[in-house]
């Protein structure tokens, strides 16, 4: 059956090659999709070199072997999508590298974080051919070329960018990969509902270097992860969202216990299971900010700022929490200094009174 054919083998372009673009291009070129991987230089040697490894949390590796550039002009022929992965802050230099090809018949997925990517896409390319993405099963890079699944619990999510378009068969074809995969209806509440778990306990761990277990089970960092939470939560209400459940993750329950239980109870309960969700994996900040590598806060806190101060809902503690974060990652604040220092970030977002 010829690549692109109704119900065969798809021609997908990802663009990223790090822990999410890796986790989608194994599973798909494991069952027989044609992936083109688009990644930086080393990234891309090794998967030359070495195929693709996917460490799977039973104990077994997939190797595969997709086709890697590192530019959008080595791609030959048409696609039938393109996966975007990148992180946020990559998204413009991604859109005027895509913006080069016309890629007349292909759909655009939207998989980054935050929740601005999908409009950015739409502007570009048209909102008919963009696909909201969400994945909640936690990924990590382990080496050039070689990624990590830390918990099979959890799965995709797909909205289209309009409502008349149908992604049954995507998602067909994604279960087939080994997916879970669910339908939405909104891409906005879908992605905002993952902003909500993606907000909890990351900035926190990043600015505290505490594992997440430990900010959530500290009454006095809990007052600020349930604070910031409830800000996320007055901004997507703002804006008319509901609450959805995500694959593998019931964010309704989630948004009722952070707003309507004790929060020593909450602590009691949240605490080990938003260890248990991420596996080993570390918050996305606290990667980040570990290994000097360009934070995305612009995709966290970021987000919850830019949309709040649009509606005129108020973001303090968010701002904080962006404001210490970018002064870490520039080095103007100190991390030995804010190392624990829990009655430090109690000050500086105004918890402490």
């Amino acid at each position: 059956m010829p690549v692109g054919s109704r119900g065969g083998p798809r021609r997908v372009l990802i663009f990223g090659a790090g822990a999410v673009g890796g986790y989608l291009g194994a599973m798909l070129a494991a069952f027989g999709h044609e992936v083109i991987l688009l990644g930086r230089p080393p990234v891309v040697e090794a998967l030359r070199r070495r195929g693709l490894t996917l460490l799977r949390p039973d104990g077994t590796a997939w190797r595969v072997f997709p086709q890697a550039v590192t530019a959008v002009d080595a791609v030959e022929g048409e696609v039938d999508a393109v996966f975007l992965t990148v992180k946020a802050h990559d998204t413009p230099a991604a859109l005027e590298a895509l913006g080069r090809r016309p890629w007349p018949s292909a759909l655009f997925f939207c998989w980054q974080n935050g929740v601005d990517g999908e409009a950015a896409l739409a502007a570009a390319f048209g909102p008919e051919r963009v696909v909201a993405g969400t994945l909640t099963q936690p990924v990590s890079v382990v080496a050039p070329g070689v990624v990590r699944l830390e918990r099979r619990r959890g799965g995709l999510g797909l909205a289209p960018m309009i409502p008349d378009r149908d992604l049954r068969e995507w998602q067909g074809l994604l279960r087939l990969a080994g997916f879970p995969v669910r339908l939405y209806a909104s891409p906005m509440a879908m992605k905002w509902s993952k902003l909500l778990l993606n907000l909890l306990a990351n900035a926190t761990c990043a600015i505290l270097d505490w594992p997440t277990e430990r900010v959530l089970g500290d009454p006095r960092a809990f007052a600020v992860e349930r604070a910031a939470f409830r800000e996320a939560l007055g901004v997507m209400r703002a804006l008319g969202l509901p609450i959805v459940a995500l694959p593998g993750y019931p964010v309704p329950w989630l948004v009722w216990v952070l707003e309507q239980w004790p929060a020593a109870v909450a602590r009691r309960v949240l605490a080990p299971l938003a260890a248990q969700g991420r596996g080993r994996k570390l918050p996305a900040l606290h990667l980040d900010l570990r290994r000097g590598a360009r934070l995305e806060i612009e995709a966290y806190s970021g987000a919850v700022l830019r949309h709040g101060a649009r509606l005129g809902v108020p973001t303090p503690v968010h701002r904080a929490l962006a404001e210490i974060l970018e002064g870490l990652a520039a080095g103007r604040e100190d991390r030995t200094f804010w190392r624990g220092n829990v009655e430090a970030l109690l000050r500086r977002t105004g918890l402490d009174r």
